[in-house]
């Protein structure tokens, strides 16, 4: 019954794709009219480097190769399968197949071998949650081509990928962040005692989770019984450790950092919630952004990071409650900054600070995600705040100087996810058009 369950589920995305793609064609052989008689001439740079991009499949990525592309370097991209579309685009000067991340000898092996090819000098690892900790240990690896990578010691992803540790390191920073437990044994949480807690708790897994992250629930339940029924439910043990904490009623926000030798370079900061995928950088929250300097700082920190805060409705102090080490969507409100280039590969001081996205960047969404939301819409007021974004913000894969990943993304790759699933279901919340993932 469950496999029917999704199949039919995907047969549904399938049919929006076929509905939608002819919005798709259409945008996209008017964009490549405008391209014909628009066209800038590619821009030199003298000092170009050549530079090896991974995750082809996600936006981040995309985006990542364009904002270097703009400043006249060498780009390369590599995916662990062919069809990752945004291989096509115009900023993109070679596509490498790397091996499968889950077979890590051969992942770095493969990684290596292309940089070698490709003579890189700089490996900026676009990583999710499960090859963030093998792309640290590229690192060592690339150092004989002399080749540099813009990620993390295996020893500081192991700290911010562990939302207890780096808990525990922010606060003896003497950093605001809240009470947070690690949790291995159920009847840890079960003997709790939270009558004597200012606050309600939430239970994450310390590992990425992607389907309880979108069932968080507030602890104590209503009754014993349910707290329970909760917590008995959930797949904690000594290997799978989940940490509760401390549940800061507020705005939730996130960010995106580009970090070398402890200095903050790149930095944006945007509304959050579990599954936002719409992007526009907040310039009015500087404790967000000191608390952000002083802690990659502290721990002198080489690579990317992406914190995610709560500012508290009672004090108005940001709490942050975990770090991703990696590079966060939120970089597509990068989309017309030029400076993107200078903030990861020059090594010299910035005088003014970190360089944030311009004060004329639109809101970023992905098309097809706002075209299912109007399903779900049950307000006039819901309709035309949709109608604002689709007509006044920024489709985030979108660009007139570089069509065909747009056209492609939602024609080729995602349909093609998606009949994968068909063949081979399997459970997941959401189709992810950002990240080009079911996840």
């Amino acid at each position: 019954m469950a496999n029917i369950h999704y199949r039919m589920k995907t047969l549904g995305f399938l049919l929006l794709f076929l509905l939608a793609s002819p919005i798709t064609l259409f945008i996209t052989l008017v964009t490549l009219f405008i391209h014909v008689i628009t066209r800038k001439p590619a821009v030199s740079n003298p000092h170009a480097k050549r530079i090896l991009i991974s995750n082809a499949g996600m936006t981040k990525a995309l985006q990542m190769a364009r904002s270097l592309h703009s400043d006249g370097h060498y780009v390369v991209l590599t995916e662990e399968y062919p069809l990752a579309t945004h291989r096509y685009s115009r900023c993109v000067s070679k596509f490498h197949l790397c091996a499968d991340s889950d077979d890590r000898p051969a992942y770095i092996q493969s990684i290596a071998d292309i940089v070698r090819r490709e003579r890189i000098d700089l490996y900026v690892p676009v990583s999710h949650s499960s090859t963030e900790r093998v792309d640290a240990r590229i690192r060592e690896v690339l150092l004989q081509f002399n080749c540099e990578t813009f990620h993390g010691t295996v020893e500081q992803l192991d700290m911010l990928s562990d939302k207890c540790a780096f808990i525990d390191q922010a606060r003896s920073f003497g950093l605001t962040v809240p009470k947070s437990y690690r949790i291995t044994d159920r009847q840890q949480v079960l003997d709790f005692d939270f009558s004597k807690e200012k606050h309600e708790f939430i239970l994450k897994s310390i590992a990425y989770d992607n389907i309880s992250r979108s069932n968080l629930r507030k602890l104590p339940c209503h009754t014993r019984q349910e707290t329970i029924n909760y917590v008995s439910s959930l797949p904690i043990g000594k290997d799978s450790p989940w940490i509760l904490q401390e549940f800061i009623p507020g705005k939730e926000y996130c960010t995106h950092g580009a970090v070398r030798n402890g200095e903050l370079r790149l930095y944006c900061c945007c509304e959050s919630s579990s599954w936002l995928l719409q992007y526009k950088h907040m310039n009015n929250k500087p404790l967000i952004l000191e608390w952000v300097r002083e802690f990659c700082a502290r721990i002198n920190l080489t690579g990317q990071a992406s914190f995610d805060f709560i500012e508290s409705t009672e004090d108005g102090r940001p709490y942050a409650i975990e770090c991703n080490p990696r590079t966060h969507t939120a970089i597509t409100a990068f989309y017309n900054q030029p400076l993107v280039a200078q903030a990861y590969l020059d090594k010299e001081p910035l005088t003014s600070g970190p360089i944030q996205p311009l004060s004329t960047a639109r809101e970023t969404y992905w098309l097809y995600h706002e075209l299912w939301s109007l399903f779900r819409v049950r307000c006039f007021q819901d309709w035309l705040r949709h109608f604002n974004r689709l007509f006044h913000g920024k489709e985030a894969i979108y660009s007139v100087d570089d069509p065909l990943p747009f056209l492609l993304h939602y024609t080729v790759h995602m349909p093609y996810l998606l009949l994968f699933n068909l063949l081979y279901p399997r459970q997941y919340n959401k189709v992810d058009c950002a990240l080009g993932l079911i996840l």
